[in-house]
């Protein structure tokens, strides 16, 4: 199955995604990497950077046609309330919309105990009223709403599962961390630790292989509803301590314990599933891990940085730097101004605050150089109010404040513009990697095709095999190697070819070589309703009714765009009978038909070398070509025919009268000893008595020849 699993390089994602790949399923993560790293997933798999909420989520759901959908993308951030109903609500919704529209099977919601709340009866059973004391609990219980209203208005079977505190290898990377992670942590780094709880207060503890084995079988059995997934089990902060190795722990105690126990029952009974960890076991294989991998610390936002070193967006920090770089320009003039005369330093220092500061800081720059403007001025000894007035000190700093502004308008301009370009190269690189994903994809599926074809059984190989009994220029031959493409390419049994004119009826030209298979030698258009249907509608028709009298399917050959003939076939496998299995029909009818087309032009072309002049009697060579063919549709297929020797003398009225006796599918003409013969197609020597009878009837006498090979 392809599953999606959202927050899939998290802690708890990854870790399903990776039990999901070992059954062997089509793992695909949707992830924003604001807490997960795809150094937690290390199998072949497909992915799509981006939010929930984003917009590309539908071309990734449009492309790869998920059947699960599990749903771990949450953000737990309670000093930020308005964050997590943006990306949670919003995302969530965003994902059952499309889980919909693209009819997922299954959607699996991965909730909280947080849920619950504070609850006097322990453990907490599914049917407790839930007290979310959390902006992030109430988002997890709308969630669940959200599910629930999915399954009943749109039919989307949802599972959730309300999960305790989990643990296992892998979490430290995730800034949401619990305290288990926090205590393995604290051994590695060798800090002391400081645990925001008394000894006693207790909590669930799950183990994260336990729950990502609960998950798959939960989406194996197709369980819905909402479920408690725990151990079931308490375990206080002292035990934890001791579990991990911590000897030395300083407790706080806040006013009320808080202690919390899930029910799992439901699920045990439900879903036949027991947590496999207990605590210690849980803990232990934690550890090994951490023992044998690198504690990874949280992803962090990188600050801005100057030739300053670091900056930050805090005002008073950047007046602090501004003022520092007025020191250095102050400084730098009192050392200078002796040795070089009349330079205005103070437009540099203006021109760097408004590059390094912005528009803000260049203004205070622009002040603090009219303001050593006016001590110059003042430590000539004029006075300060005068300077007030003075055009000229006003003309320097309107100069200094346009040059300020003007430079650091430029600069933000510039910053926008080039955060724009980052962000659509960030845009256009994750667009190309995803349409590489998706071509690299397609092309292995290409490739795979591309083997299937060349080694099935019905590779384009094996059909140009079967069409090679085609390659006839004599319809007899065609008929007959007709029969062996049909039964190799269709893998079915028993067909038969009649010929179809202006008469009722239709006369057969081939059939399969089984002795048990005996179809009629001609048919009554009018009681075989079957060819009557593909005769009006030139279509393969199929028995639909699946009538016993009835082939199984008929399908036309036509010339010029008339049927001149009709392929019948009496036995298909039932479950042949599809839409594909038309095609193929289709196809190999229309290879036939070509092949036929191809005969019938030749024919045409040596119309006048094929007959004696005048008459329908083929010349020896022709009708040779037409016994031998005759002779071989007798060996393989078990097409009896008979070989009528006529032994008046031959003239024009003989030909003539022996013609006229004879079907559309009999042939007349000359052997080695120059002397006339008929050929009577699907006839025994016993029903030739009947031709023989009619040409006596003439004055007409015949023979039949026991021994085609031998000529007298």
């Amino acid at each position: 199955m392809n599953i999606l699993i959202t927050g899939g390089y998290g802690f708890i994602g990854s870790t399903l995604a990776e039990r999901f790949f070992k059954e062997g399923h089509h793992i695909h993560i949707l992830d924003n990497l604001s807490t997960g790293t795809k150094a937690n997933i290390d199998f072949k798999h497909r992915y799509l950077i981006a939010n929930t909420s984003d917009s590309k989520c539908e071309t990734f759901f449009k492309t790869y046609s998920f059947d699960v959908v599990i749903h771990c993308a949450t953000s737990n951030q309670h000093s930020h309330p308005i964050h997590p109903v943006q990306s949670n609500v919003n995302g969530l919704l965003n994902i059952l919309t499309l889980s919909k529209k693209y009819q997922v099977k299954q959607f699996i919601y991965c909730s909280t105990s947080e849920v619950y709340g504070n609850q006097s009866e322990i453990p907490v059973i599914e049917a407790a009223i839930p007290a979310p004391n959390s902006p992030f609990a109430l988002d997890q219980l709308h969630g669940e709403a959200y599910c629930q209203q999915w399954s009943e208005l749109y039919g989307l079977s949802t599972l959730v599962f309300r999960i305790a505190c989990v643990y296992g290898p892998k979490q430290h990377t995730s800034q949401d961390s619990t305290l288990i992670t926090s205590l393995t942590t604290s051994i590695s780094n060798g800090t002391n630790v400081n645990v925001n709880g008394s000894p006693e207060w207790a909590h669930d503890f799950i183990f994260s292989g336990d729950v990502a084995d609960a998950m798959y079988r939960g989406v194996m059995s197709q369980l819905t509803g909402i479920y408690n997934l725990s151990s079931n089990t308490q375990t206080s902060l002292y035990h934890l301590c001791e579990l991990v190795g911590l000897s030395e722990v300083t407790y706080s105690h806040p006013p009320k314990a808080h202690t919390l126990q899930l029910e799992n029952r439901k699920l045990k009974t439900d879903l036949d599933w027991v947590p496999k960890y207990t605590i210690e076991e849980g803990i232990n294989t934690t550890l090994s891990y951490y023992e044998k991998h690198d504690v990874i610390p949280p992803v962090t936002i990188d600050k801005k940085s100057t030739v300053f070193g670091t900056l930050f967006s805090h005002p008073f920090i950047q007046i602090a730097e501004n003022l520092t770089l007025f020191l250095i320009f102050f400084m730098f003039s009192f050392i200078m101004t002796p040795v070089v005369d009349t330079p205005d330093y103070w437009f540099i220092y203006i021109l760097l605050a408004a590059l390094l500061f912005g528009k803000t800081q260049s203004l205070v720059a622009s002040i603090l150089a009219v303001g050593v403007q006016f001590y110059d001025h003042a430590a000539t000894g004029r006075n300060i109010l005068s300077l007030f007035v003075d055009n000229s000190i006003l003309a320097v700093f309107t100069i200094y404040l346009l040059v300020g502004l003007i430079v650091s308008y430029v600069m933000e301009r510039r910053k926008i513009e080039i955060q724009f370009l980052k962000d659509e190269l960030a845009a256009t690189s994750e667009r190309h990697h995803f349409l590489n994903e998706i071509y690299e994809e397609t092309l292995d599926i290409k490739n795979q095709l591309h083997q299937q074809i060349i080694h099935s059984e019905d590779s384009i190989g094996s059909v140009y095999e079967a069409t090679r009994a085609l390659d006839s220029l004599e319809p007899e031959g065609l008929f007959v190697g007709s029969i062996s493409v049909l039964e190799k390419t269709l893998k079915a049994e028993h067909f038969a070819i009649y010929l179809v004119n202006q008469s009722a009826f239709a006369r057969l030209a081939a059939k399969s070589a089984d002795p048990a298979f005996s179809p009629k030698n001609s048919l009554d258009l009018e009681e075989h309703s079957l060819v009557n249907e593909v005769m009006q509608s030139k279509e393969i028709v199929f028995n639909k009714a699946l009538s016993p009298e009835d082939a199984m399917f008929g399908a036309p050959l036509l010339r010029q765009g008339e049927i001149f003939a009709v392929v019948l076939c009496y036995q298909v496998p039932f479950q042949n009978l599809t839409l594909s299995y038309r095609n193929l029909i289709d196809v190999m009818t229309r290879l036939i038909n070509s092949s036929l087309d191809r005969s019938f032009g030749y024919i045409d072309a040596v119309q006048l070398d094929r007959y004696v002049r005048n008459t329908n009697a083929l010349k020896q060579d022709y009708f040779e070509r037409i016994v031998i063919q005759k002779e071989q549709g007798k060996i393989e297929l078990n097409i009896p025919y008979t070989l009528l020797h006529i032994r008046n003398s031959i003239t024009d009225n003989v030909i003539h009268s022996v013609d006229s006796t004879l079907r559309t599918t009999d042939y007349l003409g000359y052997r080695d000893d120059n002397e006339l013969y008929a050929l009577l197609s699907n006839a025994t020597a016993d029903e030739s008595q009947i031709v023989i009878e009619r040409l006596a009837q003439k004055s007409i006498h015949a023979d039949v020849v026991e021994d085609v090979s031998y000529v007298e």
